[in-house]
């Protein structure tokens, strides 16, 4: 990463990688996927905390979601968190950006990751970093980033070559691609095809999610072969029907804890169940706590060079 200061992030913690550079603030990032535990990440699975949200399928469900907007409104302006899980993730938020600034010594900026659940929305994940008083880096379309588009950009995929946008490298065709990632707590499967490193809206059509699987259970490498190969047949039962457009190959990109990632027995039954699918994994592992963080460190780095270069635009 020319033209700044990236170090290695610190042991026992959840900052995943700093930044800095001379003619620029100092930044951190962070997933907020690794910030907390199994359990405040089981609530946004629950299927009481699904509501509807932006982008909305028709005028009839934004008409349905206006209370709840208004009451989140009406709580901000009074000075509380927009909602109950709103301060839960902002407590998080602080305690994070207490660790960065600490070792930094100076006020952070952010562009965060976070897991694709069921029940955790772009407004959560905004709302959170305003009530903890953390200045959010903006990309093009003003969203964060999930986590399969950060882990996608931390592996160098989807990248322009040069200048600061993140699109598709010269001669790079895009993938089929699946984030598998796998804590002592949980499995976490989120997928789709992918040409570029680029934020996208609320979405839930591609995700699954125990809670029963995680490498502190006594889960089999066979029934997390299974939880996958379900996951595939639910997610690419459309290319099942339509066999000249089935991926011959899709991207796995592993996240999650060192230690559970690093057990082979699970790579393997991950690797089979694409496999018995039909198709090949290209398994990709490497710094499974820290990759998502790399990503969005190298599309929020991309995110200020493009707001610079508008910004010597405006003054010419």
């Amino acid at each position: 990463m020319a033209g700044r200061n990236c170090r290695e992030p610190w042991s026992g913690g959840g900052i995943e990688g700093v930044c800095e550079d001379d003619a620029t603030p100092l930044f951190a990032f962070f997933s907020a996927s690794n910030v907390g535990c199994g359990i405040i990440l089981l609530m946004y699975t629950i299927t009481d905390h699904v509501h509807y949200s932006e982008p909305y399928g028709s005028m009839e469900d934004l008409w349905n979601d206006a209370p709840r907007r208004a009451w989140r409104s009406a709580r901000k302006k009074l000075g509380l968190a927009a909602s109950a899980d709103v301060a839960v993730l902002a407590k998080m938020l602080k305690a994070a950006a207490r660790m960065a600034e600490s070792e930094l010594g100076s006020h952070v900026s952010a562009i965060q990751s976070f897991p694709a659940l069921s029940a955790l929305y772009q407004e959560d994940i905004t709302d959170a970093a305003e009530y903890a008083g953390l200045r959010m880096l903006k990309t093009d379309s003003g969203l964060q980033l999930y986590e399969l588009i950060a882990v996608y950009a931390g592996h160098g995929m989807g990248l322009s070559e040069s200048g600061s946008k993140s699109q598709t490298s010269a001669g790079f065709p895009g993938c089929h691609t699946v984030v598998v990632e796998y804590t002592e707590d949980a499995v976490l499967l989120d997928g789709r095809p992918l040409d570029r490193a680029h934020d996208i809206a609320n979405y839930d059509d591609d995700i699954r999610t125990s809670f029963d699987l995680g490498s502190r259970s006594s889960a089999t490498g066979e029934q997390v072969r299974n939880f996958v190969l379900e996951y595939l047949r639910k997610v690419y039962i459309g290319y099942t029907k339509r066999p000249w457009v089935f991926p011959e190959e899709i991207t796995v990109m592993m996240t999650g804890s060192r230690d559970s990632v690093g057990r082979e027995e699970i790579r393997m039954a991950t690797a089979d169940a694409f496999s018995l699918f039909g198709t090949r994994a290209k398994m990709l592992y490497s710094d499974p706590e820290y990759v998502a963080a790399r990503g969005a460190a190298e599309i929020a780095w991309r995110t200020l060079l493009e707001a610079e270069k508008k910004k010597e635009k405006i003054e010419l």
